[in-house]
């Protein structure tokens, strides 16, 4: 049979519905086989239980992995309002998969990558791509992919995002195999006969100088060149800001020194502050960043955003003369939606990337709180960027 794809969406406000809804629409691109695995991402606006009651009703309790979202992506289009599913079926009998979950990634993020790590070394075949869904408030990721790459039974290609919730920054859902949990990461991992081409990109450019991180903690940024990080990062906003929020960086960043630089990359690495400690003035980044770490402050370019997005999606696509993938996921932060392009979101960045695929190849993505990608091969976390990734099978086929 090969390998059947096939992608649903729905709005409906009933969570069941909506659910089985979108599963519906996603098997009938599966010619009448079961699913191996199951994808959902949805926006928070839904009991997320309930959404996947309908979701497992409709396949059949088969293999599902996914998370909540700032906003959906699909052939129609980002979709960034409360109530958005998009579910993706897959049916092979050339590709594996295998789904894991690990909790207390908020609490142990290092422990809980290892416990990922273990999960991979007891799965009955060997892996070509693992994707990640980790909580998008609390967890460090950057530990979390230490703990996990450190300990890898196998080379494995790593791409993934983190939950969102509808930019409120409340609470986050992770999703494996029909359960739903906060304060987790989720992971799907697919063998066979898959051939993972993955790219990453920013828009994102340095202003004023090399700044040191003097006091960090537990992911928390307490103090930048010997000052509260929360005044030195209030020096660069547009308004007087009293708390952290989506407007409040909506444009500025911190940009950290990669040890090796990419030519197609750059050469730092994109992070965004998920929350404020009022009392202390730290900012906490999912990112994990260091005492002595070497930073700039960055802001983003919106035509830059999408000059690289597209750039990214033709390196893939040379990679692969005359092929079609099987499928796209597409990881984009929740940032470089609407937030930046209102409106205009899809027209400027979402549609210019799909052009280069076709409107024939599958395709599922989310607005994340931040992202997975690799650089120069190893696996880092992620913000304010599109990670990319086309899975190719066999020869094409």
């Amino acid at each position: 049979m090969g390998t059947a794809v096939g992608v649903g969406k729905s709005t409906h406000r009933r969570c069941r519905t909506a659910g089985s809804t979108a599963a519906e629409s996603a098997l009938a691109g599966l010619g009448g086989h079961k699913p191996g695995l199951v994808l959902a991402f949805a926006t928070a606006g839904y009991d997320q239980e309930e959404l996947l009651r309908g979701v497992s009703e409709v396949t059949g309790g088969s293999p599902l992995a996914g998370c909540s979202a700032e906003g959906v992506i699909t052939h129609e289009g980002s979709d960034e309002g409360s109530h958005a599913i998009g579910v993706m079926a897959l049916a092979s009998d050339r590709l594996t998969f295998d789904t894991f979950s690990s909790g207390d990634v908020s609490a142990e993020p290092r422990s809980c990558g290892e416990r990922l790590s273990e999960q991979l070394r007891a799965a009955p075949a060997g892996g070509k791509l693992l994707l990640l869904f980790a909580d998008g408030l609390t967890a460090n990721c950057t530990e979390l992919l230490a703990g996990l790459t450190e300990r890898l039974p196998y080379p494995v290609a790593i791409v993934g995002g983190t939950a969102g919730d509808l930019l409120n920054f409340k609470r986050t859902y992770q999703y494996c195999d029909g359960r739903v949990a906060s304060g987790s990461v989720s992971a799907v991992l697919i063998g066979g006969e898959a051939r993972p081409d993955i790219e990453v990109s920013h828009g994102c450019d340095l202003i004023g100088l090399e700044q040191t991180i003097t006091r960090a903690e537990r992911g928390f940024v307490y103090e930048i060149e010997g000052r509260p990080a929360w005044a030195f990062f209030k020096e660069y906003l547009e308004s007087d800001a009293e708390d952290l929020d989506a407007l409040t960086v909506a444009h500025i960043c911190l940009a950290e020194l990669l040890p090796r630089a990419n030519l197609d990359y750059g050469e730092h690495i994109i992070r965004v502050p998920l929350k404020l400690e009022k009392e202390t003035g730290a900012l906490f980044f999912a990112g994990g960043l260091k005492a002595g770490t070497r930073v700039h402050v960055a802001m983003r370019r919106p035509e830059r955003i999408c000059e690289r997005a597209v750039a990214s999606a033709r390196r893939i696509a040379a990679r692969h003369p005359g092929e079609d993938p099987l499928l796209v996921l597409q990881f984009d932060c929740a940032g470089r939606g609407r937030l930046l392009f209102g409106e205009r979101t899809n027209e400027a960045s979402i549609q210019p990337v799909q052009r280069v695929f076709g409107n024939g190849v599958p395709w599922l993505g989310l607005h994340t709180y931040g992202e997975i990608a690799p650089v120069e091969g190893r696996a880092y976390f992620h913000n304010y960027t599109l990670a990319l990734c086309a899975l190719y099978g066999a020869g094409g086929s």
